[in-house]
């Protein structure tokens, strides 16, 4: 990202003011009602406090005790609550306070105006969409489940849409742990713009979600996920199977590209079929990758070979996308692609800066308003963050 990083901004203190902006207190409070948060005027313990703890008063859920947050209510508020009486506030009610005010801010920085496009390019929007994710301690597997390999058994998976030209989360879903990308993609569905362009790993892949980018006008960038069936038309207009060998075969210098079909049955969608040809100790770890795959199998699954075919694939980068060259030029895809590092690279920061995944034991519904309470830091330090780049732009 150009600009300032997250770590170039005081976030800490600057989450009470980006709060105020946000909420209006007497609206806070009204929400705290509505929700069956505050069920009494003489609540000591407000909406604005508990948003407050949940976001700026609290640094790591592994660490932060009930203690602590108790004292940093007397610190900051003069509000001295007994840890058993602060834990009961963590319940069905204080999750459904924090999901709101996380709706609210989402919404808002969603429909805001700010938008600052970081480089000149034919797309509307570049989305980028992929998931992290962080085991649980495991006295909340009945909540969020792991696969059968997690330490303890309890995985919690965040999704996330954002779009780089903007700096905007469009979408942020945690879910849980044992449910696939494509699951989840089969779920929420795609929310397309026409010329929007979508960049997503093999996790994502499948040929109706991106028929269903095609259709509504957008665009993407996907690698080639071996073993789909690809088809060219022959000039009578039939389609035929591609031979991998005779276009291998066709490959000069390190770039190639020919227009291919996907799909079964007469519904068949267009994209182009690139291949970039990658140095020979890029290939020989990608060999050595699959060989160690093969030997880490267990004794009863040694039967796994990697097939010649896929070895021969090793030598390239595939990628196919709809895009078309005028707004997408074959020397250009891998670059394109290689921007989904970006969400990584946020990813990292949410663990690093912001110890998303930093938890210990704790109820249910303290673990939810916590995660809640991070979600919220994140959006807000997401939108600081780009304010400060447009505001170092502009200058």
């Amino acid at each position: 990202m150009n600009g300032l990083n997250f770590k170039d901004i005081d976030l800490s203190s600057s989450c009470f003011e980006e709060l105020s902006n946000f909420f209006e207190t007497e609206k806070l409070e009204q929400l705290g009602r509505e929700v069956k948060f505050i069920e009494r005027s003489t609540s000591r313990l407000s909406a604005w406090m508990f948003l407050q703890l949940n976001t700026c008063l609290i640094n790591n859920g592994k660490m932060d005790s009930l203690n602590d947050l108790g004292a940093e209510l007397f610190k900051h508020f003069g509000v001295q609550l007994t840890k058993q009486s602060l834990d009961e506030r963590f319940n069905i009610y204080g999750v459904s306070l924090m999901r709101k005010c996380f709706e609210s801010v989402f919404e808002k920085i969603l429909s805001s105006n700010s938008s600052f496009e970081r480089f000149t390019c034919g797309f509307k929007r570049i989305i980028l969409r992929d998931a992290t994710s962080f085991q649980l301690p495991p006295d909340l597997a009945t909540y969020y489940q792991g696969n059968a390999g997690d330490t303890t058994g309890s995985v919690i998976k965040l999704q996330h849409d954002f779009d780089l030209l903007s700096g905007k989360t469009l979408r942020l879903d945690f879910r849980n742990g044992k449910e696939t990308d494509t699951d989840w993609l089969n779920k929420q569905g795609l929310e397309v713009l026409t010329d929007d362009l979508h960049l997503m790993d093999l996790g994502y892949y499948k040929l109706a979600h991106l028929t269903t980018i095609a259709q509504q006008g957008g665009f993407f960038i996907s690698r080639y996920k071996v073993g789909t069936s690809l088809f060219i038309k022959s000039v009578e207009g039939k389609y035929i199977a591609l031979d991998w060998s005779e276009m291998l075969n066709q490959v000069k210098g390190n770039d190639f590209e020919r227009a291919v079909y996907l799909g079964v049955g007469k519904s068949k969608l267009q994209v182009r079929l690139h291949l970039q040809k990658m140095p020979e100790e890029v290939a020989q770890k990608r060999l050595k990758k699959y060989q160690a795959k093969q030997s880490n199998q267990p004794k009863h699954r040694r039967h796994y070979q990697t097939s010649d075919f896929k070895k021969q694939l090793a030598h390239y980068n595939i990628f196919i996308t709809n895009a078309p060259k005028e707004l997408l030029r074959g020397n250009q895809i891998y670059q394109f692609y290689r921007l989904r590092w970006q969400i990584e690279l946020l990813f990292k920061i949410w663990k690093s800066l912001f110890e998303i995944d930093k938890i210990g034991k704790m109820s249910i519904a303290r673990f939810e308003c916590y995660l809640y309470g991070k979600l919220i830091s994140i959006l807000l330090g997401g939108y600081i963050q780009n304010l400060f780049n447009e505001f170092v732009e502009k200058k």
